[in-house]
């Protein structure tokens, strides 16, 4: 029998058959590959120079933050006590000069009471007069026995009391007259008026608080430099300025180096004097500053 012939038969054409499909996968992957574009060339991820170092002075600095606050501010008070306010005549950010009429009192009462006093100043006089002419015929009669040494002596006595007298109602008129001047509030100072608490209609007593007023309109910087940095800081070093909203840097010149060191920060201030900027910086104000402290070389 043929048996084995009748199983090798359909082998081989399996066989025959995917040896076939291979080929043609083999030859379509070539002419795929050979179709395909040439990759492009990778970009460099880094690109370097070289350079040869040189030396060059470099500047140092010092780094700080600070407040601006005014470099001197007035309190100005009511001098006198019990008088109503009538009128106020400046208002924040007004510039002063020194002696300028800041509000007035009502003068009413403080006129009555000056010429009351002046009224008591002509009656003292007047008995003055009259005690001086008693007294002095008293020392022309004294050597002739027409009054006794007890007259003489009380005329005497009369004229130095009615000299007392004028002396003290004339004491009374001056410190009405000074009563009547504290009814003005003067400046102390030029500056800028920065508060103001005076209310029209008020009656305020003596020594409350009216206006604040920076001396000349100076401002400073105050910086706050570390204890180990304080050493590279002398006055009259110039110092740059920035702050926010204040436009282009301010150069100052610091003033003084506080004699202490915050025990809980262990930072010292250290107090810059300002330029007249226009206005550009205010007392409250941030301002972070670099003290320029030398240079060095470096590579």
């Amino acid at each position: 029998m043929n048996t084995p012939n009748l199983f090798k038969k359909p082998v081989v054409l399996a066989v025959a058959t995917l040896l076939l499909a291979a080929g043609a996968a083999t030859t379509l992957l070539v002419h795929a590959q050979d179709n395909k574009a040439p990759a492009a060339a990778p970009r460099p991820a880094l690109t370097v120079t070289v350079t040869t170092p040189q030396r060059a002075t470099v500047a140092t600095a010092v780094a700080a933050n600070g407040n601006v606050a005014a470099w001197q501010e007035a309190i100005v008070g009511a001098e006198a006590n019990g008088m109503r306010l009538a009128e106020v005549l400046v208002n924040v950010g007004d510039v002063v000069r020194k002696g300028q009429v800041l509000a007035r009192f009502d003068s009413a009462m403080a006129n009555a009471d000056l010429a009351q006093s002046r009224a008591a100043v002509a009656e003292a006089e007047a008995n003055l007069a009259e005690a001086a002419a008693n007294a002095q015929r008293a020392r022309e009669l004294q050597g002739s026995g027409a009054l006794s040494a007890q007259q003489v002596a009380q005329l005497l006595t009369a004229e130095r009391t009615a000299q007392a007298r004028l002396e003290a109602v004339k004491a009374a008129q001056q410190v009405q007259q000074l009563r009547l001047q504290q009814a003005q509030v003067l400046a102390p100072d030029s500056g800028v008026i920065s508060a103001r608490s005076a209310t029209v209609g008020a009656v305020v007593p003596a020594g409350m608080e009216l206006f604040r007023l920076i001396r000349q309109g100076r401002l400073e910087w105050r910086g706050e430099v570390a204890a180990t940095e304080l050493a590279q800081i002398q006055r009259g070093q110039t110092v740059t300025l920035a702050a926010t909203g204040a436009g282009a840097p301010v150069t100052g010149t610091v003033r003084q180096v506080a004699p202490t060191v915050d025990a809980a920060t262990r930072n010292a201030l250290v107090y810059v004097d300002l330029p007249d900027t226009g206005g550009r910086l205010k007392a409250g104000m941030f301002a972070r500053g670099e003290f320029a402290t030398g240079s060095s070389t470096a590579l």
